[in-house]
């Protein structure tokens, strides 16, 4: 059973990821526990979790993703300047929302990041119940 699990996981996965436009994959390469989050600095990864909380600064927003503020796993940062890409308040469209969020990740203040400057990097239609780090090439 475990093992079907996983493969549907990785097939609903795999088209969660192609399916973002903007996104070349070219292999998948794991799927890891979001505690393996470290292992992953410098890749492109995708991320699919909920947003715990999130918090709108001056000059950008954050949303927390695998737990609430400070024991957050990753944060989504978008700045001030890439709003207008977005059809609505950010954390109106995914606080306490099941997401999926593809970019490179980084990490600052020694907590991990995902910097989006795209709404078509956040995917809030799932219907996916596994917490999924998916590193791709």
């Amino acid at each position: 059973m475990k093992t079907l699990l996983l493969v549907c996981s990785f097939v609903i996965a795999s088209f969660s990821v192609s399916a973002q436009e903007g996104v070349a994959v070219d292999q998948i390469i794991g799927h890891w526990d979001l505690k393996d989050i470290p292992k992953a600095v410098g890749k492109e990864v995708v991320i699919v979790d909920s947003v715990y909380d999130g918090r709108a600064f001056e000059n950008h927003t954050l949303l927390n993703v695998g737990g609430k503020y400070p024991g957050q796993l990753i944060s989504v940062f978008i700045a001030k300047k890439d709003y207008k890409n977005f059809s609505d308040d950010i954390l109106k469209l995914y606080l306490h929302k099941k997401i999926s969020v593809s970019g490179k990740l980084s990490i600052f203040n020694e907590k991990a990041q995902i910097v989006v400057t795209d709404p078509k990097q956040i995917n809030s239609h799932l219907n996916y119940k596994q917490k999924v780090l998916n590193v791709i090439f």
